[in-house]
């Protein structure tokens, strides 16, 4: 993978700053639902994840600051993977404190199951995860320049129906799905190349 996922030295320069407000804010913004992701991946019972997120980008905004961003170093997702696993078992072991009299055998296991999560094993979520996000976040961008119909057509096509079965669907030729899959891809690719210019190192 080489420095394909690495996150663009830029942002993380700006989003080091503390006074930058407009910076962080795009942090946030490209990186919560992001989370939400892993979270899910790891195993996190959903009723924390909110909560969780939100304590994982205080964690980051603190900690940032002090990242030395060196691509012959540790990658920003090597750093970000450690810090995700130590606040999660923080998080369950809070919780389990602060509940202990109405702890449950299943919040047992929860932490368990995240304690024998490894920070190479984040880390392999998040290379995950992050590839389904920059594809789905691309996706959602992009269907505003199509039509319902376009959009349709690719997206049946991902989900691996065929080309005559899309043109009876959508009741149109063959050909014109060729065409309105076509024209989406191309500018899907252009969105994700564009996504990775902006959110990681090149």
């Amino acid at each position: 993978m080489g420095n394909e996922w690495q996150t663009r030295q830029t942002l993380l320069m700006r989003a080091k700053n503390q006074d930058d407000e407009a910076a962080w804010e795009e942090f946030v913004r490209y990186y919560r639902e992001f989370f939400h992701m892993v979270l899910n991946q790891m195993g996190l019972l959903s009723a924390d994840a909110d909560d969780l997120v939100q304590e994982i980008l205080i964690q980051i905004w603190k900690s940032l600051p002090n990242h030395i961003y060196d691509q012959d170093r540790a990658q920003f997702r090597t750093w970000l993977s450690r810090l995700i696993r130590n606040q999660v078992l923080n998080h369950v072991r809070t919780t389990k404190r602060r509940d202990r009299k109405h702890a449950a055998v299943a919040e047992q296991g929860e932490e368990d199951h995240i304690a024998v999560v490894t920070e190479p094993e984040v880390e392999q979520i998040i290379r995950k995860e992050w590839e389904i996000y920059i594809v789905q976040l691309a996706i959602e961008n992009i269907k505003p320049l199509f039509s319902e119909r376009s959009i349709k057509a690719f997206s049946m096509s991902i989900d691996g129906y065929d080309t005559a079965h899309i043109a009876e669907y959508l009741g149109v030729k063959p050909n014109s799905v060729v065409k309105l899959k076509s024209r989406v891809k191309a500018r899907l690719v252009k969105e994700i190349h564009r996504l990775r210019n902006e959110l990681e190192a090149l």
